[in-house]
C-alpha cells in the first residue's frame, strides 16, 4: 500500500551521479519490511567510477526542470520500451520533492519511472553479476576441480548475505537472481504513490519498511539514498520466508526457459501487504496499465548522450 503522509524536508542539493562502464558498486542492506522482519546485514562497497553530473541542485531538485532535462537527452520511456534506446546511467539520490506538483499525471507518472528505472537496472547488474560468479564456481564444482581459499571465501559470504545455510548451493542459486524491474517499478509507484509520499522524500523509504534500527521519528526505515532503498528490497524479496513463492515461481520460469515475468510474480506479494489478493490486483493492474513488462528487456548504457554533453549539461 501506499506509504502515509509525513513531514519532508529538501536536501539543499540533491547529488546526482553517473556511473561510467562496468558495474555499479556493490554493497546490500537486509532490512525489515512494513511485513516480515529481517535482521540488518551490510555488503561491503566496491570502488565505482562516479564523475559528477553538471546539473545545478535547482535541475535536480526541481520535478519539472528534471523532466526537461531528460527531454533534452533524449531519455523516453518509448524509446526504451521497443529497444531503440538505452537507459541513461543517472542516479538520483532523492525524488524531487515537488513532484506532486506536476499538473499532468502522466508526466509525474513517467518522470518518477524514469527515476526509477537506472536504480532497478544497477542493482540487478549487481545481483547478476554475483549469479554469474555463483553458476560458475557450481560448474567447476560438478567438475570436480578445486575451488580456492578466495572462492570459498566469497561463496560463505554470498551464502551469509542470503541467509543460506553453508553447501545448500542449489538454495543459494535460487536466491541470487534478479528481480523483474516492472514488479519493482509498480510496487515503487504503489508504496510512494508515485514518489509524492512525503515518506520518500524525507527517507529515501521506496517500498515501505519499517526497521529497528536507522529509523526517523515515523518509525519507518531511512535510506541514505535510493538506490540504497532498492538495493535493500531486491535483497528482501530474495531472502525472506514470506517470499518463498515468488522465489521458486521465478525458479520454474527459469527451468522452463523463460524469463521471470514481473506480473506473474506479483501473485506471490500476498504477504507484502495487510490487503493480501486486492494488493496483487493493484500490483498487477500498474503493471498493465503503465505497460511495465516492455520494461523489464531495458538496458543500462554505460556512458551519457551525447546530447547531454552537447546541451552544456557535463562540465
Amino acid at each position: 500500500m501506499a506509504t502515509g503522509s509525513f513531514g519532508s524536508k529538501l536536501f539543499s542539493i540533491l547529488c546526482l551521479t553517473v556511473v561510467i562502464g562496468g558495474t555499479v558498486g556493490m554493497y546490500a542492506t537486509v532490512l525489515q519490511g512494513s511485513r516480515p522482519p529481517v535482521d540488518v546485514a551490510i555488503r561491503p562497497a566496491a570502488p565505482i567510477a562516479e564523475v559528477p553530473v553538471g546539473l545545478s541542485g535547482e535541475d535536480v531538485a526541481s520535478a519539472i526542470r528534471l523532466d526537461r532535462a531528460f527531454r533534452r537527452m533524449g531519455y523516453q520511456l518509448d524509446a526504451i520500451r521497443v529497444g531503440t534506446a538505452e537507459v541513461p546511467p543517472l542516479f538520483l539520490a532523492q525524488v524531487p520533492h515537488d513532484i506532486d506538483n506536476m499538473p499532468d499525471p502522466d508526466s509525474r507518472k513517467a518522470l518518477f519511472l524514469r527515476v526509477m528505472l537506472p536504480l532497478v537496472l544497477a542493482a540487478n547488474e549487481e545481483i547478476a553479476e554475483d549469479r554469474g560468479r555463483l553458476q560458475a564456481l557450481l560448474a567447476r564444482k560438478a567438475a570436480r576441480q578445486s575451488l580456492t581459499h578466495r572462492d570459498h571465501t566469497w561463496l560463505k559470504a554470498l551464502a551469509e548475505r542470503y541467509e543460506v545455510e553453508d553447501g545448500d548451493m542449489a538454495r543459494l542459486l535460487a536466491r541470487v537472481d534478479v528481480v523483474p524491474p516492472s514488479l519493482a517499478l509498480a510496487q515503487a509507484a504503489e508504496e510512494t504513490g508515485w514518489g509524492t509520499s512525503r515518506l520518500v522524500r524525507r527517507s529515501r523509504n521506496l517500498f515501505g519498511h519499517t526497521t529497528d534500527v536507522a529509523i526517523d521519528e515515523t518509525g519507518m526505515r531511512q535510506f541514505g539514498s535510493l538506490q540504497d532503498a532498492v538495493r535493500a528490497y531486491l535483497l528482501n524479496l530474495n531472502t525472506h520466508r514470506a517470499y518463498d513463492g515468488l522465489r521458486r515461481a521465478r525458479l520454474k520460469a527459469r527451468s522452463k526457459g523463460r524469463q521471470p515475468d514481473g506480473h506473474q510474480l506479483a501473485d506471490a506479494l500476498r504477504a507484502y501487504s495487510e490487503r493480501g489478493e486486492a494488493y496483487v490486483g493493484t500490483i498487477r493492474s500498474l503493471i498493465r496499465k503503465n505497460d511495465l513488462v516492455a520494461l523489464d528487456n531495458a538496458r543500462l548504457g554505460r556512458v551519457l548522450p551525447v546530447r547531454l554533453a552537447s546541451a552544456g549539461f557535463v562540465q
